[in-house]
């Protein structure tokens, strides 16, 4: 009688061995790419808000002019070729009489409320289009100003 080998357990280790360092292949691409993504996305909401806070300075600085008004900051220039992104500045008001200045005139006071919404889409707020782009983000910042009737600021 011939004895039989025994065999073939090095192989089916050495399978699952193999198996088993792949799935941790897998898992660490994945987080990989998942990290990459929310890099990404970090990156381009810091300058959606950059964006944002661009339009309020800008608004800022053209309601300082002597009587202005909301209409001033309808037109917003293009800073899509600039930063890419669309910025839309909303602009609401509230007048308050403050009395008699030195000089004898009326004295008011405007308060602008600002709201500068910022996105890499088409438009803002996004379309229904824009905001299923996975690398789509849409930034919004509020901010007031008051400016006296004759340009200067509220004290």
């Amino acid at each position: 009688m011939t004895a039989r080998r025994a065999g073939g357990f090095a192989y089916i280790a050495a399978i699952i061995f193999l198996v088993v360092l792949a799935g941790f292949a897998l898992a660490v691409l994945r987080l990989s790419e998942t990290e990459q993504v929310t890099v990404n996305q970090s990156f381009l909401g810091t300058r959606a808000s950059l964006a944002a806070r661009t339009g309020l300075e800008w608004a800022f600085y053209k309601l300082k002019a002597k009587d202005a008004t909301c209409d001033t900051v309808k037109t917003v220039p293009d800073f899509r070729t600039d930063t890419g992104f669309t910025v839309n500045v909303g602009c609401a008001t509230q007048t308050y009489d403050e009395g008699l200045g030195a000089d004898g005139k009326t004295v008011k006071k405007v308060i602008f409320e600002l709201t500068a919404t910022a996105c890499n889409g088409s438009v803002c707020p996004g379309t229904d289009a824009d905001v299923a782009n996975p690398d789509y983000v849409e930034r919004k910042r509020t901010a007031s100003i008051c400016v006296a009737s004759d340009g200067t600021d509220c004290y």
